[in-house]
């Protein structure tokens, strides 16, 4: 049967009926979603983010997304990554703790209490990742942020995302977005806002389409992002973002307001950077975010 991105390529006008004017995501929006933290709270009140990234020669990746999710407030962070390369991310990650992909029963366990899992930064293409992708979808009941090689090896395999137990946000770029779909990058560009909503629609996910206006939508409301720069424009980016929308899922936000939340706040300290800086990597936004999130709430610009 044929589906609607395939309809769509075949004739161009069939995505006219879902032409929809997005809310924009702008400061006072993301002030009015953001709560400020009680006085008498613990690590607890914050929920558990269990990161499953990295592969060798791209642990980078892995320490981008986890420390993001420190950075931006989760109460307690896990990194699961390939045994080879966790005594270097134990040694570079002090506030979050690390297990290796042989150890299924510590997997299982964390993957209970987690709030949300973030997947695929940095795993790479392969029969191992898509196993666990699989796998993590088939049996987490929490919220999945996946990303970069999560998204890749669903490519013609999207039936698995039919088994989940809980919502799905995907958050491709241009490129992953054109293997999701099959139509090409210029198709997507040129109709970002009707594909990213029909995709949502039809898989029952969560999409944030990454952009220099990144568009979020669950198939029935879409928004645009209004911060973020060209300054950015580096790796790791996309990594840190997924690190961030794992953090505010497992602080209690809902998937969508905390999708739509984290990409501001991740062009926000972007844009903040950008003021004195020529071009920003994805560290100095992490250590950017508890200061660009501190900020947004007080208020000040």
């Amino acid at each position: 049967m044929e589906n609607s991105f395939e309809k769509f390529k075949s004739n161009k006008l069939s995505f006219i009926g879902f032409r929809h004017k997005p809310t924009e995501v702008d400061f006072g929006m993301v002030r009015n979603t953001l709560v400020g933290r009680k006085q008498n709270s613990y690590k607890g009140d914050y929920g558990q983010v269990l990161v499953i990234a990295g592969s060798m020669g791209f642990a980078g990746a892995a320490y981008l997304t986890t420390q993001a999710a420190v950075r931006s407030g989760a109460g307690l962070v896990t990194l699961c990554v390939p045994k080879e390369i966790q005594d270097i991310m134990s040694i570079k990650l002090t506030e979050a703790m690390t297990i290796n992909f042989e150890q299924s029963d510590k997997i299982g366990n964390i993957m209970v209490k987690s709030n949300c899992i973030a997947i695929g930064p940095g795993m790479g293409v392969s029969k191992l990742t898509l196993n666990v992708i699989k796998n993590t979808i088939e049996n987490a009941d929490c919220p999945i942020v996946i990303d970069a090689d999560g998204i890749n090896v669903l490519q013609e395999r999207l039936e698995i995302l039919e088994r989940k137990n809980n919502t799905i946000i995907l958050t491709p770029h241009y490129g992953e977005m054109a293997r999701l779909t099959g139509l090409s990058i210029d198709e997507i560009k040129a109709n970002k806002v009707e594909i990213a909503r029909e995709f949502a629609k039809e898989h029952d996910v969560i999409i944030l389409l990454k952009d220099h206006r990144t568009i979020i939508t669950d198939g029935e409301v879409v928004y645009e992002n209004s911060s973020g720069n060209s300054a950015m424009a580096s790796g790791g980016m996309g990594d840190t973002l997924t690190g961030i929308i794992a953090s505010f899922i497992a602080q209690g936000y809902e998937p969508l307001e905390a999708t739509f939340i984290s990409a501001y706040i991740h062009g926000y300290c972007g844009d903040r950077l950008a003021e004195n800086m020529f071009c920003v990597n994805a560290t100095h936004i992490i250590n950017e975010l508890p200061f660009g999130i501190y900020e947004i709430i007080e208020g000040k610009v």
